[in-house]
């Protein structure tokens, strides 16, 4: 009884089809199911090259890919009411997050350069605050931690360490409009012990002490730190181990 024998070298039409509908190189205009746009270099039907994808939303990337990732070197911009496109980061990608380094511009005026890690600020970076402030030193996770430079509008600035956004451990505050200097050990933006002494400049500053600081020191203040509050208040075991080494090292 005769039957039909597929020939070895026979491919289905629905394979055919499929093969040919794989995008391979430079094709323009091909839209998503969600009428995002996207004109650029493919490989094996992945974004892979250089191209720009245009989102719905109104988002606009314009860069590297890698397989089907922004990764690379690129921009990303939003548009405007008025047709225009505001520049939101530019700088290196990995797999379609913010990673090594950067600049990023926020809406409320905020500029940081530096390096990410995830999408996050993560490692050293500078940061100029749309109030007229600027910090420059290391960052985790986008919070400021461990050392950094912190300088107020008004010229004050803090120079030391951070942990969680705050001032916390050995640092120096200087205060440049009554020039003085002030050395010694922040817990969680608060300062627990410090010395206060006069910086060179003191008498050109703006509003200078009446008299300099007479170069004296506190008798027993180890005794009278375990005496305040503040050091009776915590529980044995509650003090921070750096903490503690940061005190001692105050004497």
């Amino acid at each position: 009884m005769p039957f039909y024998r597929k020939p070895r070298g026979f491919t289905p039409l629905p394979v055919l089809a499929e093969r040919k509908s794989v995008k391979n190189g430079l094709h323009h205009s091909i839209f998503t199911s969600r009428f995002d746009k996207y004109v650029g270099d493919w490989k094996k039907d992945l974004k892979e090259g250089k191209g720009a994808f245009f989102t719905i939303g109104g988002k606009l990337y314009e860069g590297d890919w890698y397989k089907g990732f922004r990764h690379g070197f690129g921009t990303l911009s939003h548009r405007l009411w008025n047709g225009t496109y505001w520049l939101e980061y530019r700088g290196q990608w990995v797999r379609g997050k913010y990673e090594g380094i950067g600049w990023r511009y926020y809406e409320n005026g905020d500029v940081y350069f530096g390096f990410f890690k995830k999408g996050r600020r993560m490692g050293y970076g500078k940061m100029w605050y749309a109030d007229g402030t600027f910090y420059v030193g290391y960052w985790n996770t986008s919070q400021k931690e461990g050392l950094g430079m912190f300088v107020q509008k008004n010229g004050n600035r803090y120079e030391g360490n951070w942990e969680k956004d705050l001032k916390h451990g050995l640092g120096r505050f200087y205060h440049m409009h009554a020039g003085q200097l002030q050395e010694g050990c922040w817990h969680h933006d608060t300062c627990v012990k410090s010395k206060m002494t006069d910086i060179i400049i003191r008498q050109f500053c703006d509003y200078p002490t009446e008299y300099p600081i007479p170069p004296q020191e506190l008798k027993n203040a180890k005794i009278l730190l375990e005496k305040s509050a503040l050091w009776l208040s915590q529980k044995i075991g509650d003090i921070d181990k750096q903490l503690r080494y940061c005190i001692d090292q105050m004497y």
